[in-house]
């Protein structure tokens, strides 16, 4: 039965726009949707780890988007709970590429992304997929309403969903969400905040821990303010996460950068669901990819890398299995399997750590960065969730763990 499409890509952010420009490289015919104008604003840090930049050039898109607005970074600073700090020089996974590490606002990066999709690939923003068509239990392509409330179905050989963590594809395939596995993140925007000096920043208030607060520089003056924390963390008697950013911002650590700033715009409360290897990220005709397969890594609560990861992942397995002719469970299951090698590490690693931020841990982490610049350059590492040097992992790891009894 002839198809209108190779491939739908439910949702046009960075794990559907990389979807999409890798899957129309390999010569699928793709058609992107997304419920959104665009451009448009996301919450999000917008810092831009070493792997993003390595996946946009990988594409061909860094370039381009060091034409556009933003700010460079070499260096962040931790700052432990007792108000402790170290500053270090940012990962470089490549040192080929002109920059180390960006703060780009989500608003040009996506838009920068899309652009691009266009290019390759059918694109309608501002139409939302109402559910999908399905055949016998496998995902053939999906019902949506174009702007005024025009209906239209569409056809493919497969699905993916890349609408974020409440995905229609997840929902109507049945995909189990795990409520464990979830961070609540809150993000503004402010002017005037002073002492940023183009250096990204993580602090880890007590009241925050295992989640971290970011301050990150952006364009125009403004300030990338936010904070994540585990869902649990968020219990009917703990402070709101508004609430809970405006306590850690007059803080006395921080009270007097943020003396004389003014918020822009809204402050956006948004769930992140948390990277793990149990989660189901394909089915029968369909595949998730970013945040609806649940990639934001558990440290960092980064995930715009995983995001293009899954993104170039996912349009290798769906190459395969088209010209195979069976885009079903088995011939899609290449997949997790791809993907689970490359990230599992990582988000295995990231358990560990979570468990292991308490106050003093961090403290005395922090402390032995400053006093041994050795030590400094695992900070990353171990505090973000990056991999470590697999000999010295357990022992490091056991020292931690002695720290945070």
């Amino acid at each position: 039965m002839s198809r209108d499409y190779d491939v739908i890509v439910v949702g046009a952010g960075p794990a559907g726009a990389s979807t999409a420009l890798h899957a129309a490289s390999l010569g699928l015919r793709v058609l992107v949707l997304d419920k959104k104008k665009f451009p448009r604003e996301k919450a999000c840090g917008d810092a831009l780890s070493s792997t993003s930049l390595s996946c946009l050039e990988e594409l061909g898109l860094l370039s381009g988007l060091l034409d556009e607005t933003y700010v460079r970074v070499n260096r962040i600073a931790y700052v432990a709970p007792d108000g402790e700090s170290v500053t270090v020089p940012l990962l470089k996974i490549d040192p080929s590429l002109p920059v180390t590490g960006m703060i780009c606002r989500r608003i040009i990066l996506d838009d920068h992304l899309l652009r691009a999709a266009r290019g390759v690939a059918e694109v309608m923003d501002w139409c939302r997929v109402t559910g999908l068509l399905t055949e016998n239990g496998r995902a053939v392509g999906v019902r949506a309403e174009l702007g005024g409330r025009r209906r239209y179905t569409f056809t493919a050989k497969a699905v993916v969903g890349a609408d974020g963590a409440r995905s229609i594809v997840a929902r109507d395939m049945g995909v189990r969400a795990y409520p464990e596995y979830r961070a609540l993140a809150v993000t503004a925007y402010y002017r005037l905040v002073t002492g940023t000096m183009g250096t990204l920043e993580a602090h880890f208030p007590r009241e925050v821990l295992p989640g971290f607060l970011w301050i990150h520089p952006t364009e125009r003056g403004l300030t990338n303010v936010g904070l994540s924390s585990p869902r649990w963390r968020f219990s009917r008697t703990a402070p709101k996460p508004r609430e809970l950013l405006e306590r850690c911002l007059h803080s006395p650590f921080l009270s007097e950068r943020f003396a004389f700033a003014e918020r822009f715009g809204d402050v956006r409360v948004s769930l992140l669901p948390l990277g793990n290897t149990l989660r189901q990220i394909h089915g029968h005709g369909f595949l998730l990819v970013g945040d609806a397969a649940g990639l934001i890594h558990p440290c960092s609560c980064e995930g715009v890398s995983t995001a293009l990861v899954s993104g170039r992942v996912a349009a290798e397995t769906l190459a395969e299995a088209c010209a195979a002719g069976d885009c079903g469970r088995a011939a899609l299951s290449a997949y997790p399997a791809r993907l689970w090698k490359r990230l599992g590490p990582s988000f295995r690693l990231a358990d560990r750590l979570l468990a292991l931020r308490t106050p003093r841990a961090m403290g005395s982490l922090i402390r032995s960065a400053r006093r041994r610049p050795y030590n400094a350059g695992w900070i990353s590492g171990v505090l973000m969730g990056s991999a470590l040097p697999s000999e010295e992992l357990d022992t490091f790891l056991g020292y931690l763990d002695f720290l945070g009894r």
